[in-house]
């Protein structure tokens, strides 16, 4: 469904309960039962912890990169090693990167602005943010996704529907958890997670925080992954060109002995397996 035909659906059911819509598909009434609950919850929670990982990976390996880096660039007959053989011109990422200019975490959102109060503001549609709509602009979404959406503020909504594009999880499934695990002070006025799933009060005591935790720092990473993934790419191709001249090898090898099988097993992709 995309945004026009959302708002279509939406306006359209102006007198009509959040609740209401959601009844009218298949399977809206059905509690996510505690099984399946569980099962959703676990498998998202590893697949957010992959994530996180795996970016902090990334991240660890441009740093070590951008180290060598610097270490080699602060050497001053080296300038003149690089200009000879036509590789003064640094990778524009990578310059700022080494100058300490990269990116801020949390600076950008992708697929959009979330910062505080946005979606406050913005006119919405019978109950859901418009910035939802924006951020789901290119996603197959289901109405009752929409009712189930309506049971938590707006930017409670936002933050349901970056998870959904970033996880590539846009599910009524992922939704409902989602909904169910949203903290008391984001919930609408009428509405209680017991009506669509069953969990005890222990369980939810136990895995909203950790949810809500795990999501930031899942977000987090997101932002933050694709600017350093770009970044790595353009070092390592960078540093891949600086090994593969034999001057600068020579060079490197004769003036940094120490440091010369740590640029050997970055410029042989080791550091980046």
């Amino acid at each position: 469904m995309n945004r026009e035909t959302a708002h279509k659906v939406l306006r359209d059911s102006d007198h009509r309960h959040s609740r209401n819509i959601a009844a009218d598909q298949p399977g809206s009434k059905e509690k996510l039962y505690a099984p399946k609950f569980l099962a959703t919850y676990e498998a998202e929670c590893r697949r957010k912890r992959d994530f996180i990982r795996k970016t902090a990976e990334i991240e660890q390996r441009l740093e070590r990169l951008v180290e060598a880096l610097r270490l080699i660039i602060s050497d001053k007959p080296f300038h003149s090693v690089l200009l000879s053989e036509g590789l003064s011109t640094i990778p524009k990422l990578l310059a700022q990167r080494l100058q300490g200019k990269g990116a801020e975490p949390g600076a950008t959102a992708p697929n959009g602005d979330s910062s505080p109060g946005r979606n406050e503001t913005r006119q919405r549609a019978d109950g859901i943010c418009a910035d939802v709509l924006d951020h789901l602009h290119d996603c197959p979404v289901k109405v009752k996704i929409f009712g189930l959406l309506r049971h938590v503020l707006p930017a409670r909504q936002l933050e349901i529907a970056r998870l959904m594009v970033a996880m590539d999880r846009v599910t009524f499934t992922y939704v409902k958890m989602l909904v169910a695990l949203t903290p008391p002070g984001m919930l609408v006025d009428d509405f209680h997670p017991t009506m669509i799933a069953t969990l005890t009060q222990d369980q939810y005591r136990v895995m909203e925080p950790e949810i809500s935790a795990l999501s930031a720092a899942f977000l987090s990473a997101f932002e933050r992954g694709g600017l350093a993934s770009l970044d790595l790419g353009a070092g390592s191709a960078y540093f891949n060109r600086l090994m593969d001249n034999s001057r600068v090898v020579r060079y490197l090898a004769h003036t940094f002995p120490g440091n010369f099988e740590e640029f050997h097993e970055l410029s042989c992709g080791h550091a980046f397996s």
